[in-house]
């Protein structure tokens, strides 16, 4: 099987001049999936006419990986009210979703009283659990992060994507051999943190990723200020000296 993926936004925390926050595109066999929804993401799929979709995973329920799925909802109820598609996540996303469509559901507006849940019908995932969405089987792992978070891997495509992790072994055997490791680098260094307590990487750990798992090409996201790129980036290469790219608003990558 062959796809491509989109990168919408790439951006820790929230949007920024170079785009929205955390949200990507897998498209294969004439479906699509959006993988997280973070603050900015809608407007980057409407403007690349991408809205009409066959499903979305959420990695966590952080704000810059989720905040535009109750927009979202509002987008495919009005003013046309489209079908509902599943919606993917690990542990306690149903509960999260659900205190976001209290605060913006409409209750005058039947068909907009519940935007999430009635546009996207979730499915909470046990970390470590595989299922199938829009023909893709996905598997998942426990992330190392201070909420529920699950790392995404489309075997039949070679794309895994972290989410926000630490690094573990547990993550290097589920990124083994990827053709496309899409890793989060939300700092340049560990300098001045602590990964071990907030589960996040820098350039080195998501460089040492890619060659412990032997993966073919590297594409670096999730960076905190897009001006620390060339200090993140000689960090990755001190590790890695296989291909290695930095997400952007707008690229495609082959699966």
């Amino acid at each position: 099987m062959n796809g491509t993926l989109t990168i919408i936004g790439c951006r820790a925390g929230s949007p920024g001049r170079n785009g929205p926050a955390s949200g990507y595109v897998v498209e294969a066999d004439g479906k699509r999936v959006v993988i997280d929804c973070g603050p900015g993401v809608l407007a980057g799929l409407a403007s690349r006419g991408l809205t009409d979709v066959d499903g979305m995973i959420i990695s966590h329920q952080h704000a810059d990986h989720s905040a535009d799925v109750a927009p979202f909802g509002y987008h495919r109820s009005f003013p046309k009210i489209l079908p509902p598609v599943p919606l993917y996540g690990p542990t306690g996303i149903e509960a999260y979703l659900d205190t976001l469509d209290d605060v913006h559901g409409i209750p005058t507006i039947p068909e907009m009283a519940t935007p999430i849940a009635t546009q996207f019908p979730i499915h909470e995932v046990e970390p470590g659990e595989s299922f199938e969405l829009a023909g893709l089987r996905v598997d998942t792992l426990l992330a190392f992060h201070p909420v529920p978070c699950i790392s995404i891997r489309l075997p039949q495509l070679g794309l895994v994507y972290t989410a926000d992790t630490g690094l573990t072994d547990e993550l290097i055997e589920f990124s083994r051999d990827a053709k496309l490791l899409l890793a989060e680098a939300t700092y340049p260094t560990e300098e001045g943190r602590d990964f071990s307590q907030h589960g996040h990487m820098g350039g080195a750990e998501a460089g040492r990723l890619a060659r412990e798992a032997n993966v073919e090409h590297l594409v670096v996201t999730h960076l905190s200020d897009w001006a620390q790129r060339d200090e993140t980036e000689t960090h990755v290469v001190k590790e890695f000296d296989g291909t290695i790219s930095f997400a952007e608003p707008g690229q495609q990558y082959s699966l």
